[in-house]
């Protein structure tokens, strides 16, 4: 890969990423309306299809990083495709990381260390490999996996399946997307952006994760409800008498 490829896949993927946002947002508001409606079916339904979004926004942004310009060195960007490749998405990020870390001044003192450990810790608890589920989804395994020789079922796939609430999504997405925009500071700028926002991103990034692990599918369904119903609350105080 030479200067002129890595700026034509990162302009690639940043067109990629934003139409899986707007596919994102356009599904997301199916889902509300079909909650609506009660029914259960379609919801499943589309809240599949909202995992398969997530797990292509998933990959086109981990892309898009890493192939920002002026940023990783081009033996560095291969070197976190190969770490991938080997041992996983969630490897990839750690060594991705890992490099960008390597142009911030004073990257050996204690915010150095300190920076490369809660990175890590974030992606290794946050990050999930979204090929595994793509692949089960795309080869009909919709709500039962098959080990991969499809021999016998795979029950911490298909548990991992029948876990993808659309709040459990939202829960990865809004890591995902965090995390991008703290390595893509490091990356971008690692002595003056990366210094001045981190620790907002960081904030952000736990309160909102806070927030996200104590509301469930059950609150979400309960928020529209009530929604609407203040909506027609609103509408009847504005008609005339």
């Amino acid at each position: 890969m030479d200067e002129h490829q890595r700026v034509s896949v990162f302009e690639a993927q940043t067109t990629n990423v934003r139409e899986l946002e707007r596919a994102w947002k356009h599904i997301n508001r199916q889902v509300n309306s079909l909650i609506l409606q009660k029914n259960d079916k379609s919801v499943e339904v589309m809240t599949k299809t909202l995992a398969l979004i997530y797990c292509a926004l998933a990959e086109s942004l981990f892309s898009k990083l890493i192939h920002t310009p002026h940023g990783l060195l081009i033996d560095e960007i291969e070197q976190v495709k190969r770490a991938a490749n080997a041992d996983g998405v969630t490897a990839g990020w750690v060594k991705c990381a890992e490099l960008a870390l390597k142009r911030v001044e004073g990257a050996k003192s204690n915010h150095g260390a300190n920076v490369s450990q809660k990175l890590r810790m974030m992606i290794e608890r946050y990050i999930f490999d979204p090929s595994v589920l793509r692949n089960k989804l795309a080869h009909g395994q919709w709500c039962v996996a098959l080990n991969r020789e499809n021999t016998a079922i795979n029950q911490e796939i298909t548990k991992e399946i029948e876990s993808h609430t659309i709040v459990e999504l939202y829960r990865r997405k809004h890591a995902l997307e965090k995390l991008a925009a703290i390595l893509e500071d490091i990356i971008e700028s690692p002595n003056k952006a990366h210094h001045r926002d981190y620790w907002a991103h960081l904030t952000e990034f736990e309160e909102k994760q806070n927030e996200l692990a104590n509301w469930t599918f059950a609150k979400k369904v309960d928020q529209i409800f009530e929604k609407r119903s203040r909506m027609r609350r609103d509408d009847d105080c504005s008609c005339p008498r």
